[in-house]
């Protein structure tokens, strides 16, 4: 599926798509068997900050409250 696997809490399910920057995969916590989307991206980061101030990371985590937005569970 994809180059960087997920940690080892999660099971892959499916690939539910593909841009030119990440893909989504489906997959499975194994702790409380909820299913969650993985996106993985393309792009090489050198630390977490750079992952960090990314916008959509900045928005997710500011829009996190909002029932109509996707939670952010945690960046890897």
């Amino acid at each position: 599926m994809s180059a960087r696997a997920p940690r080892a809490e999660y099971r892959l399910v499916a690939k539910k798509g593909e841009g030119t920057f990440s893909e989504v995969l489906k997959a499975q916590c194994i702790k409380n068997s909820k299913y969650v989307a993985i996106k993985c991206m393309k792009n090489h980061f050198e630390s977490l900050d750079q992952v960090n101030n990314l916008r959509e990371i900045q928005a997710l985590r500011r829009l996190s409250p909002f029932p109509n937005v996707v939670k952010l569970i945690e960046v890897l």
